[in-house]
């Protein structure tokens, strides 16, 4: 019998990485097939990848990324994670029998495969606010340098050479910017980043400098303006998410407190019923 549970446990684990190799394989295939396609599109999709920017900025995001591209790195970490397991079993560090051995293989197997892809979207979500949060503060520091009498492509630079701590990412989504500036103009580069990037935040900085850079307007005033009018948006948007909370934590307050209460409350008087109908 317990042969055949074997048998059975390793026939499972072989198609499941007989369908991740699969998987990985027209992936890839397909991957060439849209880079080929999109290098036909270059004029109409910006060359900025803010997530791999993200990505490529955080260890534990890259580990997570290499993970969840690399069919031979999951196999790698289930095959030292179940060697791990065998040779506390067999050294007596655990008491455990050949099938919940086998049942915790199976589960490292899918937290392996499952859980790098459930991980990286919350972190990146969560590293775009934190961007989006320092942005405006961005925008303050560019506007004084232009004040004081640096070019707008200037005063982008010198503060993304020295804004790691005001948040890497933007430092480094701004010295994209600023190679591609150097290479087709500052315009264009803000084109595309504006193309590249999906947040409302950032999409109101590109269009407020590409209108100073094409229109020649008084910079100063409009970047002011711009960082006023973003924090403005995001005190609504926390507004917003503070106004929900009262619809949400109403879940668990009936389901943790009215419930027991009414039971509480009840509990006696049918007991009561209950001993007098019985008895």
């Amino acid at each position: 019998m317990e042969f055949f549970f074997w048998g059975i446990f390793s026939l499972g684990i072989g198609m499941c990485l007989f369908f991740l190799h699969s998987n990985f394989y027209w992936s890839k295939k397909r991957k060439i097939i849209s880079a080929n396609e999109s290098g036909l599109q270059n004029s109409a999709v910006g060359i900025f990848d803010y997530k791999t920017v993200i990505i490529e900025n955080n260890n534990v995001l890259r580990l997570l990324q290499k993970i969840e591209t690399s069919l031979d790195l999951k196999i790698r970490i289930w095959l030292g994670c179940g060697g791990v397991l065998l040779l506390c079993r067999f050294l007596g560090f655990i008491t455990m029998e050949m099938k919940g051995l086998a049942m915790c293989m199976l589960l490292i197997l899918v937290v392996v495969i499952v859980l790098p892809a459930i991980m990286i979207k919350p972190m990146i979500t969560t590293r775009v606010k934190l961007m989006m949060d320092a942005l405006p503060y961005f925008i303050d520091l560019i506007a004084v340098c232009v004040q004081s009498g640096m070019t707008v492509e200037s005063a982008i630079k010198f503060i993304a050479q020295h804004a790691d701590e005001l948040d890497n990412n933007l430092a480094t989504l701004m010295k994209y910017l600023i190679r591609r500036a150097e290479m087709s103009g500052l315009e264009e580069g803000l084109l595309e980043l504006y193309r590249s990037m999906d947040m409302t935040e950032m999409r109101m900085f590109c269009s407020t400098l590409q209108q100073s850079v094409h229109y020649g307007t008084s910079l100063y005033e409009n970047l002011m303006e711009l960082s006023k009018d973003i924090r403005e948006l995001q005190l609504l948007d926390s507004e917003e998410k503070i106004g929900k909370l009262s619809a949400k934590m109403s879940v668990p307050l009936i389901l943790f407190i009215m419930f027991p209460i009414t039971i509480l409350i009840a509990a006696p008087g049918i007991l009561r019923i209950l001993k007098n109908a019985l008895f």
